[in-house]
């Protein structure tokens, strides 16, 4: 937890000097960046599947189409927040990529240090094809009005349920629970039946309260109110929301788990349902002894469903003039609908190109072939963008919250003091 923190401290500062350094220019480059028009350097974690798909997106064919030269880059790790850790040495340096891939919960720190280069402008000019996507995918990287990425690949919160669990329950698993008052009548029979040791959990450990920003969301419940000023994550929508899971874990229906555990929990058959990322569907259905589903993530009663984005954005960082227009060129590759097939038939992550799942040229037929993945494409009508705490703080912030929930869970404190000491603690951190 602390390497967390420290990591997105030192992110900041290091974007801070950056940005200082390219204020003090006075509109000239400040000496990091390319200003070779038809070479592009592409940063991306490491991760095998993503680097395979961008040597193949943005390889010969796309430079004998276009003319322009990618030199890939590799933050030395598979997650997300590696490629952070990589810019943040590579400012230090004085060296910026011209693309990065990053996560998605990461673009406002490029955003606010006047890193990320607005795409708007770019968007509006043809050939650009908007119809290719959703609008809440073109909105969910807006930030204060501006488009400052465009995702790459989709995740989002979903509900794994073990077929065979449910039918030993009494249950019929073609007729999942769509509110949280039947998602706990479910985990309530699971565990009576002793179908499995527990009905249903969900990770408290997914990156920056991923998991739970999409539950409180869904019930109209918030981190912080629209103005930023009031930290609001203790309010009693919130609380009613922390307290239903922590109801589930005394009465033995629920457990405490991180997302790893949960996966591995679930593979077992120990755990009947799960709310998982829908990044994770190839990799259940490969590893799961048991027919496995996934559906639409129940919403809390009387709520609407929003469902938090998950997945990598891609941020054109380039200075020059130029290089951003060949920068564009290659991000409108990498949100094309040619370029998510391999990402998503290997992982699970959902395309951001509709297109793309429509065409039986790249994703049309792969729903068929792979259903767990379905309930992810699903849910992307009701996408909303990922929270990020405002502030050099908003690591420690983060984590302040998560803490609170692993407490609220476990009994250490009660729900309402666990979320009024995070809200304290949250807002002299980063209330402006």
């Amino acid at each position: 937890m602390n390497v967390t923190i420290s990591r997105r401290r030192a992110l900041t500062g290091a974007l801070a000097v950056a940005a200082a350094g390219a204020a003090a220019a006075c509109g000239r480059s400040s000496g990091s960046g390319n200003t070779a028009p038809k070479t592009v350097t592409v940063l991306s974690d490491s991760d095998p599947r993503i680097v395979d798909n961008l040597k193949f997106v943005l390889g010969p064919d796309f430079t004998t189409r276009t003319g322009i030269t990618v030199k890939l880059e590799q933050a030395g790790g598979p997650r997300w927040p590696d490629v952070d850790t990589r810019l943040q040495s590579d400012l230090t340096a004085g060296h910026r990529a011209d693309v990065a891939l990053i996560g998605t919960n990461s673009v406002r720190t490029y955003a606010d240090s006047k890193l990320a280069q607005p795409l708007d402008a770019l968007i509006a000019q043809p050939p650009f094809d908007a119809s290719q996507f959703q609008s809440a995918l073109l909105g969910v990287d807006k930030i204060g009005g501006r488009t400052m990425a465009l995702p790459y690949c989709v995740s989002t919160l979903v509900l794994f349920l073990n077929t065979d669990v449910l039918r030993k329950a009494g249950l019929d698993p073609n007729r999942t629970p769509a509110t949280f008052t039947e998602l706990k009548e479910y985990a309530d029979k699971i565990v009576s039946s002793k179908a499995a040791r527990y009905g249903v959990a969900w990770p408290y450990d997914t990156d920056a309260n991923w998991a739970l920003q999409t539950i409180l969301s869904s019930a109209g419940a918030s981190f912080m109110d629209p103005a930023e000023k009031q930290v609001t994550l203790n309010q009693p929508l919130a609380v009613q929301q922390l307290q239903f899971w922590r109801d589930l874990v005394q009465e033995g229906t629920s457990t405490v788990v991180t997302s790893a555990d949960l996966t591995a929990g679930f593979l077992r058959g120990d755990i009947g349902m799960m709310l998982q990322s829908s990044g994770q569907a190839v990799s259940v259905a490969k590893g799961a002894s048991f027919p496995a589903r996934t559906d639409l993530i129940p919403v809390p009663d009387g709520g609407t469903r929003r469902t938090t984005i998950g997945g990598g954005s891609a941020i054109i960082l380039a200075e020059d003039e130029n290089v951003r227009r060949s920068a564009w060129q290659v991000v409108q590759e990498l949100i094309g609908p040619a370029s998510p097939t391999q990402p998503v038939t290997t992982t699970g992550y959902t395309s951001a190109n509709q297109k793309a799942l429509s065409d039986p040229q790249y994703l049309g037929n792969f729903a068929r072939q792979q259903p767990l993945t379905a309930a992810g494409s699903a849910q992307i009508a009701t996408l909303e963008p990922w929270y990020q705490f405002p502030g050099s703080r908003a690591g420690e912030a983060q984590n302040k919250l998560r803490d609170a929930v692993v407490a609220a869970l476990n009994g250490t404190k009660p729900v309402g003091q666990a979320l009024d000491d995070a809200a304290r603690s949250i807002s002299s951190l980063v209330t402006r």
